[in-house]
């Protein structure tokens, strides 16, 4: 919150926002006028008077404040109603970019997927995709129609079939695509055993930077005594927020390290999203390949814009998905909630790789930071986002 710059936090879905006023711009008494008209806020200082316009479409209602306080370090708070009238081209653009917002938009021919870490190609030159299909959600609500209250044949073999690509062929789950083994580019990228014991499933890893890009899939058939070699993978998960997937001709350009890309931020609340819908939950215990936990996550699925309004007229916002969680639940109390949520039906479990996991809480912790000081925690835990979607940077007048 450093510089003249105000802060918004937008609910959509009850037109009503919080607004947080800059310390500099309060900081030197605690009557300064505040005046709040339609489209824009001003307060009158010593030193003059900062301006904090609105953009284009978006309104205060008339005698609507409310929630009125300072916060030392932070500046002054306050409610108000608002009215965003967004205009029909901008809706127009929202629903032709939904698609790319959902995930990148994988089509048949020839599909690039590299590494995130560094940019290594992980499929062979001549990989060219003949069919791409979605694959069936985890809780399979495609096939309920299809389901029986009793045990039937029809049930017992789709139990035991496992969904394999064809060789040309790319399946798109939530948060991840599954391709056929021999599509690998063996040169780039390893698929070895893990050496701990508590990972029963191959690893998959770019050779380049060593970053986990997926795992290997086999079909599950039951092994003989005699059988000591590892059934080798016959398909490949890569997971979304792992890699970078391009059109032919594109180039592969790795994320910038130690940074939240836009791109990973958006994958993964889309992922997020996808697997609160098929799971029926709104709270998550997230943990990598090996069952050790990373996260207890809450998601509030309110629609909900972050704003930032500058005296110098600039203006800035962001879609996101607000997210309570608590990282590395290892002292007592956070063991007795984890405990208690691993026993409720209606939490669900996310279990990702090692490096997704980091990257999550990452993700989190940065834009917590973002956010002004007393607003980043909640309840005991603590107040994140991911950005869904940045909107264009617009300048008032």
């Amino acid at each position: 919150m450093e510089g003249k710059t105000m802060f918004v936090e937008i609910q959509k879905q009850v037109g009503a926002a919080h607004f947080v006023l800059p310390v500099e711009a309060v900081k030197d008494s605690k009557s300064l006028p505040v005046v709040v008209h339609p489209d824009k806020v001003a307060v009158q200082s010593g030193k003059g008077e900062s301006v904090y316009r609105f953009p284009d479409g978006f309104r205060v209602r008339p005698k609507s404040c409310s929630g009125l306080k300072w916060l030392e370090g932070d500046g002054l708070h306050l409610r108000l109603s608002v009215v965003e009238e967004e205009a029909e081209e901008q809706k127009e653009k929202e629903e032709d970019g939904r698609g790319e917002e959902n995930g990148p938009d994988i089509k048949p021919g020839h599909t690039r997927m590299c590494c995130a870490m560094c940019g290594h190609q992980l499929l062979k030159p001549s990989f060219c995709a003949k069919r791409v299909l979605p694959l069936p959600s985890d809780g399979w609500q495609e096939a309920v129609a299809h389901s029986f209250c009793h045990k039937s044949q029809d049930t017992q073999n789709m139990a035991a079939q496992t969904l394999a690509p064809r060789p040309a062929d790319i399946l798109t789950g939530t948060g991840h695509v599954l391709v056929h083994a021999k599509a690998i580019h063996s040169d780039n990228v390893d698929v070895v055993d893990s050496e701990d014991k508590m990972v029963l499933v191959p690893l998959v890893r770019c050779k380049r930077c060593r970053s986990q890009v997926g795992i290997g899939v086999t079909t599950g058939k039951k092994k003989t005594p005699a059988q000591a070699t590892p059934e080798p993978p016959c398909a490949i998960k890569l997971y979304l927020s792992n890699i970078t997937v391009h059109e032919e001709g594109s180039t592969c350009s790795p994320v910038t390290p130690g940074h939240a890309s836009p791109g990973q931020d958006s994958v993964l609340a889309q992922q997020l999203l996808k697997e609160s819908e098929s799971q029926y939950c709104l709270r998550f215990v997230v943990q990598d390949l090996r069952a050790d936990v990373y996260l207890l996550m809450w998601l509030l699925k309110s629609e909900t814009r972050l704003m930032t309004i500058s005296t110098q007229g600039s203006v800035s916002s962001r879609d996101i998905l607000k997210i309570l969680y608590l990282p590395l639940p290892r002292d007592g109390v956070n063991k007795l909630l984890l405990e208690s949520w691993k026993k409720d039906e209606n939490v669900g479990l996310l279990s990702y790789p090692r490096d997704t996991c980091l990257h999550l809480v990452s993700h989190l912790v940065s834009h917590t930071q973002s956010l002004p000081v007393s607003l980043r925690s909640m309840n005991n835990f603590m107040v994140g986002f991911l950005t869904l979607k940045n909107n264009p940077e617009s300048k008032t007048t």
